[in-house]
């Protein structure tokens, strides 16, 4: 009778191992932000990449090419959106559900405070705030990288880590 208990514990507890090992790697999946994201009005993929001080997205193609005419920094400003870093120094909070940091809003040349949440392995919520007005988004995440920018051959876009 001895034998069978230390069977049962011993399948117990290797189940218990394997069961603790799937559900481990399932987090840590589900609590990386890293790949492609179609933004949710289909305008645009962000590419989002781990850095030294947090996750960066950057703009990885578009639907119409854009000119990043309202950057506050007179050096980007009249450049291409593409490759323009969106999100800034995305860094985990204490609970390691999400990752808070800036976006850049092409739209008005605004910097806000923002966070990034994986809803599910393919969608992932974007909030920006300006002073108490807060508005959000869902992304999807991109079946596979894109390879061409608006119509237009393009290799793999450089990292948007800064150096």
């Amino acid at each position: 009778m001895a034998m069978r208990d230390r069977s049962s514990l011993r399948a117990l507890f290797v189940c218990l191992a394997a069961g603790g090992a799937v559900l481990a790697a399932s987090n840590a999946f589900a609590t990386d932000p890293s790949g492609e994201w179609m933004v949710a009005d289909h305008s645009a993929r962000i590419r989002i990449e781990p850095c030294r001080d947090g996750y960066w997205g950057s703009i990885a193609w578009e639907r119409e090419p854009g000119v990043d005419s309202k950057n506050p920094d007179p050096k980007r400003r009249g450049k291409p959106l593409l490759g323009a870093p969106i999100l800034l120094s995305m860094k985990p909070d204490d609970d390691h559900r999400k990752w808070e940091g800036k976006v850049y809003n092409p739209k008005d040349g605004g910097f806000y405070s923002a966070s990034i949440q994986l809803e599910s392995p393919n969608k992932l919520r974007l909030e920006g705030c300006m002073l108490i007005f807060c508005s959000g988004e869902t992304w999807t995440r991109a079946a596979e990288p894109s390879h061409a920018t608006t119509g237009a051959a393009a290799t793999r876009m450089p990292s948007v880590c800064p150096r």
